[in-house]
Order: C-alpha cells, then structure tokens, then sequence
C-alpha cells in the first residue's frame, strides 16, 4: 500500500469534520464576556428599588418591571443549555455565572424549586430552569447579561404585559 497516499486520503475525509462546528454551539468569540446592554441609569436602579419596597413576599426573587430579580434587585438568569432540574454550569462557567444559592433550610416556594449542584450546594431554580447572575450587573435594574453568547436570557414575567419600561426582549427565557 503507498502510505503518502493513504494519508492523504484519510485527511481529506477527515478535515471536514474538523473544520465545521457542531450546529448547536456557537463559535467562540470575546462575547462570552461583553455585556450586551448598557448598565441601568439612575432612574432605572432607583425605580427597581422602589417596586421592591413596596413588595411583601417570601420568595426568593420577585418580578420586578418584567423581569425576575433577588430581594436585593439584582437580575437573575437562566441559561439555555441547563436541562430541567438540572444545572450544566460549572467551574469556569460557574465562577462568570454564580449561581442564586439557596439556605440549607429553604424549601420550594410556589414556582422556585431547589436544585441541588454536584458540589451539594443548592441553587434556586424558576419553573425547574437553575438561575444565575451576571458579575457584570453592578447595580438594580442593570440587565447587562442578557442575550450574551446568545444562551443567556433574563427570565421575564410571564404575566407581564410589555410596556415601555420593560426591557426590549432578546429571546423568551422562561420556560
């Protein structure tokens, strides 16, 4: 047999595999780190604020303006490649997406369920979808998260009607 040949045979079928990602992963881009909108002005963090205070609830987050944020204000996400009940994200991911912990003693609270992560740690999940946040959200109201690398959304409320206020959507993130 002439091996030049084989080999070359052999790469020529085998490249375009190599040079062709799978349809259902994006290509790696600096992305995966930019925020995609600007953070909240000032009016935008102090309204978040003033809703909440007017809210009376034990859940661990709450619908503010559209979308679901902690008892701090501070937005929550979900991420399109966890799996019902089920977080994918950890070790790199886990440390640009924390997760929204839940206490040892928490318990399910109407449609928040707990989740528990491989480490045994538990995490807060809206309709079985795990939430996250996004370390660039510095304050109430920022949004900055959402849409980037296109798998991360803000959960929205889904009995919201879109108004003004609420941000423009980049993909329905509850499921």
């Amino acid at each position: 047999m002439n091996y030049p040949l084989a080999i070359v045979l052999l790469l020529a079928l085998v490249a375009p595999a190599f040079a062709q990602l799978p349809p259902d992963k994006p290509a790696a881009s600096s992305s995966m780190f930019e925020s995609t909108r600007e953070p909240a002005t000032d009016e935008e963090s102090a309204a978040v604020v003033a809703e909440l205070e007017t809210r009376n609830s034990s859940a661990p987050a709450l619908f503010v303006r559209g979308y679901l944020v902690n008892r701090k204000g501070m937005t929550l996400y979900v991420f399109d490649r966890d799996r019902p009940g089920v977080s994918t994200c950890y070790r790199a991911c886990e440390r640009l997406w924390p997760p929204l912990l839940a206490d040892l003693d928490a318990v399910d609270y109407d449609e928040f369920s707990i989740v528990e992560r491989m480490d045994g740690s538990r995490q807060w999940a809206w309709r079985e979808q795990p939430l996250y946040y996004w370390p660039d959200d510095k304050r109430p109201g920022d949004i900055t998260g959402d849409n980037v690398s296109g798998v991360w959304h803000i959960v929205r409320d889904p009995d919201a009607q879109p108004d003004a206020s609420e941000p423009a959507a980049s993909e329905p993130a509850a499921s």
